[in-house]
């Protein structure tokens, strides 16, 4: 199984039912590069996989199975690598038959759909599994004593390098006594390989004027900072006279305090250098020595995982940039969206919006929120979204019957999450000036129209909303319709554009209907722009989505 990840078997077990029921298969394979114990199926799938570190299918009886498989009496079988969130093959998911099989492209989309899901759940159990390691190590420590404490408390709520700047010379002052505490690094805590400059963090108090002076430094023999990373030991002097007696090329002229030490900082690889000096010259003890360690290991590990923070946050973006979809191009309609992440968490989540020109030429337009802001809800979102598209394109029923399939299908593959879904059609214009819309509510916001007039409201059900996604499968599902003039805009949102703190939801969308109602008249693009100008601020708590529909003539 998945080895040394938490809560791992139940992950493994539910995938594999989900592929065995859906694809009706007598073998389902879940495994990683760190599983043991695997039987010989599973390692033969696990060998494909990464040898091709792509998807492996075979099985249609025209294509020779590799020996590995014929070995095991294994006729067809569709595995797609796992992976982390950098690419990296970090496992496979697949089927396995042991009768020749020709695998439809429902059933490899399925198993790639699956993999991705299975993916970013493993990616967030791993990152789990690295905070409850790092916060566990902290805690041990912090109870060494109360200075270790202080440090530890000091540094464990940084998450940027200018926060570490300020925690060093803060906790430097008030815990170790000094005069100031600095950090240099090189370009790259990640890779080491620029080993040509390193930079002086600057602690935004700018407290330390020499530090400032001498920002920017080589990584030769030639200063203390360049010397401590290429040896990798640290140096402590006594005095200043002591260290000024060495042939560094420093500026002096604003150098300040004694004794001062410099410690290399890095897990594995030196990658900065933390500084420290004390107005008087001073007797470090052994233990003193031990402090100011334990302080370089948790500036080090702050460093690391500001820069993994922001890499993480590069990394959600661009799945959840990658998991919005393109807008299609409608006659007599005119699409756009906006999507903001929220501010403090990972910038990536479950609010979702679709679009889908269906075979009778009507557009149906959809927005949903899934339970969870992190990569899992977002996995969940990209498999709520693929399935029902598939359902809105390839079968004839109202926007009440697909979403009523959604839900069993959610049930029935075990996913387990709450979500809200709205599911308007739009019918393609009839000469009448009006545009005859029909939709479906799963416990979501009803859609606001903002007409040609400057009027704006919400198409609102007296008997309220339906039931959400993933509570009752087999509850109703019912069609509402509406005429909307020619020229109006819909618009379908999530609730981070209405819901504030402490306050009633019904507060917001009266902001939100007047704030609409002020730039009636705009293309649906700009009114967006509008519209996010006014509510939505740069420190948003919750995700927010919205679709846009001008339904032209």
């Amino acid at each position: 199984m998945l080895h040394a990840l938490p809560a791992s078997e139940d992950l493994v077990l539910r995938y594999e039912r989900m592929l065995e029921r859906y694809l009706e298969v007598p073998l389902a394979v879940v495994c990683t590069t760190e599983s043991t114990g695997l039987d010989p199926e599973h390692e033969a799938v696990m060998a494909l996989v990464r040898a091709s570190d792509g998807p492996v299918v075979s099985g249609d009886g025209e294509t020779p199975p590799d020996p590995s498989l014929v070995a095991l009496e294994i006729a067809a079988v569709a595995a797609w690598p796992l992976r982390d969130p950098s690419g990296r093959t970090i496992g496979a998911l697949g089927v396995i038959d042991h009768e020749p099989r020709y695998w439809t492209g429902e059933d490899l989309g399925t198993i790639a759909d699956l993999a991705e899901g299975c993916s970013g759940e493993m990616a967030h159990l791993r990152g789990r599994a690295d905070a409850e390691r790092q916060a566990q190590r902290a805690q041990e420590l912090g109870r060494r004593s109360r200075v270790l404490l202080a440090l530890s408390e000091g540094l464990s709520s940084t998450r940027t390098l200018d926060d570490i700047a300020f925690a060093v010379e803060r906790v430097a002052v008030d815990q170790l006594e000094c005069l100031h505490g600095a950090i240099w690094l090189l370009r790259t805590a990640r890779d080491a390989s620029d080993t040509d400059r390193l930079h002086h963090v600057c602690d935004p108090s700018g407290g330390w004027v020499s530090a400032a002076i001498n920002a920017d430094l080589p990584v030769t023999m030639g200063n203390p900072a360049g010397e401590v990373v290429l040896t990798g030991r640290s140096l402590v002097f006594a005095t200043r006279a002591e260290q000024n007696a060495r042939p560094y090329d420093l500026d002096l002229s604003r150098q300040v305090g004694e004794t001062r030490v410099f410690m290399p900082l890095g897990l594995g690889r030196t990658f900065g250098v933390l500084a420290l000096v004390w107005e008087g010259q001073q007797d470090l003890s052994a233990e003193h020595r031990v402090t100011i360690a334990t302080l370089a290991s948790y500036v080090s590990q702050a460093v690391q995982r500001a820069e993994l923070l922001e890499e993480r946050e590069l990394v959600s973006t661009t799945l959840q940039a990658a998991m919005l979809p393109r807008l299609p191009q409608v006659s007599a309609l005119e699409l756009t969206a906006r999507y903001r992440p929220a501010a403090a968490r990972d910038r990536v989540g479950g609010d979702w919006y679709d679009a889908v020109v269906t075979h009778s030429g009507s557009t149906d337009v959809m927005i949903g929120d899934v339970s969870g802001h992190d990569i899992a809800a977002a996995a969940v979102m990209g498999e709520v979204r693929s399935m029902l598209r598939a359902f809105s394109f390839g079968h004839d029923g109202s926007p009440a019957s697909n979403v009523a399939q959604l839900d069993q299908a959610l049930d029935s593959f075990g996913i387990d999450r709450f979500a809200s879904l709205l599911y308007v059609r739009a019918e393609q214009p009839d000469g009448t000036g009006q545009r005859r819309l029909s939709w479906t509510n799963a416990g979501h916001f009803p859609p606001l129209v903002v007409r040609p007039d400057g009027s704006a409201g919400l198409l609102e059900d007296p008997m309220g909303a339906d039931l959400v996604l993933g509570v009752d499968a087999t509850s109703e599902r019912r069609d509402r319709t509406a005429l909307v003039p020619e020229g109006s805009v819909l618009l379908l949102f999530t609730d981070g554009l209405v819901e504030r703190r402490g306050e009633c939801v019904t507060a917001g969308l009266r902001r939100l209907r007047d704030a609409a109602a002020e730039h009636h008249g705009k293309a649906p693009d700009a009114l967006l722009d509008g519209l996010f100008a006014d509510l939505v601020g740069e420190g948003n708590e919750d995700d927010v989505a919205v679709l846009a529909v001008g339904l032209t003539a």
